[in-house]
């Protein structure tokens, strides 16, 4: 688990530094607000409207979490600010590694999700809720690493694809570019290819 995670924290800073080479020393980045959108697209995809019936989409939710999991830990990396990089991603990963380690049971979805994305978001108090909001929608800590790995290079692919300057096509053949990343996932294996792949499958997908 500390070997993937340490991965995990190298690849979003190398994916943060892609963006914005200078992002660790960047006030203006708001991580608590990129939670916050997540978070309230992740609610949205579980169902919260008491007025109509709604249908938990997990697998969303999932891919909602992925995307907060990216955001906390860039968090966690800019509150070493005298640690060297690489032993800031040391230090988080031993921190992460303890609460992923815990089993939770029990609760309920809305009020553990509504605590992850509050004013706490990117304090320590985040560990828990959002290890406790797996639990509750049965995402274990070797799913998330997966669907880090290929939500990670998603978002390298957007890059590649003009999502800096507005021309990349977020939409394809009417299904969200998320929806053909779980598609892939679904269909690969995790192992040392698993990224190459990912990006392949991407690339077929693509609207030429």
């Amino acid at each position: 688990m500390i070997a993937q995670l340490t991965q995990m924290f190298a690849m979003q800073n190398k994916l943060n530094a892609a963006i914005n080479p200078d992002w660790i020393n960047d006030a203006s980045q708001d991580w608590h607000c990129a939670v916050v959108v997540e978070g309230a697209e992740m609610i949205d995809h579980y169902g919260w409207k008491w007025w109509k019936h709604q249908t938990p989409d997990i697998e969303q939710v999932h891919l909602e979490l992925v995307d907060i999991w990216h955001f906390l830990m860039s968090a966690e990396l800019k509150r070493h600010p005298a640690l060297s990089i690489e032993e800031a991603i040391e230090q988080s990963a031993k921190i992460w590694s303890e609460h992923f380690s815990k089993a939770y049971e029990g609760g309920k979805f809305l009020p553990l999700a509504k605590a992850l994305v509050g004013k706490s978001a990117l304090s320590e108090m985040a560990y828990t809720e959002f290890v406790k909001v797996m639990a509750v929608v049965d995402f274990d800590f070797d799913a998330l690493y997966k669907w880090y790995i290929g939500k990670n290079v998603l978002n390298y692919f957007r890059q590649d694809h003009g999502y800096k300057d507005g021309s990349y096509i977020k939409v394809w053949n009417g299904r969200e570019d998320n929806e053909h990343l779980a598609d892939a996932l679904n269909a690969l294996a995790c192992d040392e290819s698993l990224a190459d792949n990912v990006y392949q499958a991407l690339e077929n997908a693509y609207p030429k």
